[in-house]
């Protein structure tokens, strides 16, 4: 339940946001809080030539929406979003063994979506406020930071797409397996960085997107407990 929670509140958050996102690209100035980037632009395109050849298992783990606002809405400056090398390489690290190509695309798409989700909250963050004062944000952030999230949100994204792949079964189902296993330890390991990466963020949106992609102690502790995240909006 929470976790539907989560998705549909950080849709809507886009939704809410978007003139603010659009303004921030269209003035073509440099971020005022990241470090690393540049122009917010960099932040904004997104790639997804092989969009048709993903699964009906996205839409069966609830991913659907996380890949059409990035295909609806990515600005098109260029071929790479400049965290998408950080998130596209969860994928790689997923599907070292045999995997099936259906599942293969399906990794690809969903990790590549994260991306867009991070940059989209990084290029308005200036405008947000910390997740616990709820005043606001004005500390800068290291790209290095913003492409440790876009990993994690990846990782989250891929689990989620995984499971799916393992309850309809039909496919290489010991590649799939490995992949799922590794995709399991590597958030178990995300785990102790999680408390300090979410300090590092500071700003309400992005905390909430992060700490809500991949599963441990802390994942749902705002929703459980009726505070923090939505108050702003």
């Amino acid at each position: 339940m929470w976790l539907t929670v989560g998705d549909g509140l950080q849709v809507q958050r886009v939704h809410l946001h978007l003139s603010e996102w659009r303004e921030a690209i269209a003035s073509n100035t440099p971020l005022p809080d990241v470090q690393g980037v540049g122009l917010a632009a960099a932040l904004a395109a997104v790639e997804f030539t092989h969009l048709a050849s993903v699964s009906s298992h996205i839409d069966d783990a609830g991913l659907r929406p996380w890949l059409d606002l990035p295909a609806r809405y990515a600005f098109p400056v260029g071929p790479t979003n400049v965290l998408r090398p950080a998130a596209m390489a969860r994928a790689n690290e997923l599907i070292m063994d045999e995997v099936d190509q259906v599942v293969a695309a399906d990794l690809a798409a969903v990790c590549g979506a994260a991306a867009w989700w991070v940059g989209f909250f990084a290029i308005i963050r200036h405008r947000g406020v910390h997740h616990r004062s709820l005043q606001p944000s004005t500390a800068s952030i290291a790209r290095l930071v913003l492409e440790e999230a876009a990993g994690i949100v990846a990782l989250g994204m891929a689990i989620r797409v995984l499971e799916e792949h393992l309850r309809a079964g039909g496919v290489a189902e010991a590649g799939l397996r490995m992949a799922y296993c590794r995709a399991l330890a590597a958030s178990v390991a995300v785990e102790r960085r999680m408390p300090a990466l979410l300090e590092e963020l500071g700003e309400l949106r992005l905390v909430d997107l992060v700490s809500m992609a991949v599963p441990w102690r802390g994942r749902f502790t705002k929703y459980a407990g009726g505070t923090g995240a939505g108050q702003v909006e």
